[in-house]
This record gives C-alpha cells, structure tokens and sequence, in this order.
C-alpha cells in the first residue's frame, strides 16, 4: 500500500494522534512549569521565614546583650563610685583603671545620679570634699576653726553631755 492509497480516516487517526500529542506534551509541559512555580514560592516563602527567624533572633540577643552590657557597665560603675567615695580623686581613679579622666568621671556621676534625684548637689559636696582630702588638706564644717579641732569638739562634747 502506497503513501497516497490510504484511506482518509487513517490521515484523520494519525492527526488526531499528533495533535493528542502535543496536547499531552503542552499537558505535561505546564505540569512540570505548574510545578517548578509551587516549588519556587515555597521556597521563597521559606526564605522569608528563614530571615524573619534570623531578624527576631538577632533582635533578641541585642536585647539580651544590651542588659548584660548595662549590668557590667553598672558594676564599673558602682565599682569606681566605690573608690571615690573612699576618698579617691576622679584622676587617682582613672590612671588605676586606666581610663581617661573625663570617662571614669561619668561612670562615676552615672551611677550616682541613677541612685538618688538629689545625688547631684550630694556628689558635688563630697567630690570637693574627698578632692581636697587627697591632697592632704582635711576642711572643717565650721570655716573659722581648723579640722583637727572640730574633731576634738566632737568628743568634748560627747563628754560634757554625759
């Protein structure tokens, strides 16, 4: 049988065929496309999880280090304003700690303003007092009578009470 000696509904089966072929590939084809679309937003999606994860973690540990930070930078303080109210002066403090001067200084008014409201006028009376303790000269309460006797008054009185 001759290519040209077929009958016409064998060139209709084979169309239909070829073209139920490409159907199925075009089918198949937008399967696969549908596919690899589903799998590329889910990842992208996951991918945004992913870094909204990292993004509150992140946030989390700032937050975590930030208090731990604070704390140590509390206890610095504390430990400096120690010092100081034992009589050290703020440059005595900062060559120990090797600190400039200025630094150590608001270590030390950061603590002692977060202690009390009225830390202020109490630090600048006992910085002028401890600062001139330091350097060897001792003031009286009393601005007329030298420090030696107003200690000796103290117990004077202590005596002429009892």
């Amino acid at each position: 049988m001759d290519h040209h000696t077929r009958s016409p509904s064998s060139a209709r089966d084979r169309a239909r065929k070829a073209n139920a072929q490409r159907l199925a590939d075009a089918r198949a084809r937008l399967k696969k496309q549908e596919d690899d679309l589903v799998a590329y937003f889910d990842a992208t999606r996951d991918e945004d999880k992913i870094e909204d994860d990292l993004a509150e973690k992140i946030a989390k540990l700032h937050r975590a280090a930030q208090t731990k930070l604070q704390d140590a930078r509390s206890r610095r303080a504390v430990a400096l304003a120690s010092l100081k109210d034992r009589g050290e002066t703020y440059s005595a403090i900062a060559s120990l700690v090797d600190l400039p001067v200025a630094e150590a200084t608001k270590l030390i008014r950061s603590i002692r303003s977060a202690q009390s409201p009225t830390a202020g006028n109490d630090l600048a009376a006992s910085e002028s007092k401890a600062d001139t303790g330091a350097r060897g000269s001792v003031t009286s309460p009393d601005p007329g009578r030298p420090a030696d006797s107003t200690a000796g008054d103290a117990r004077r009185s202590d005596r002429d009470v009892a």
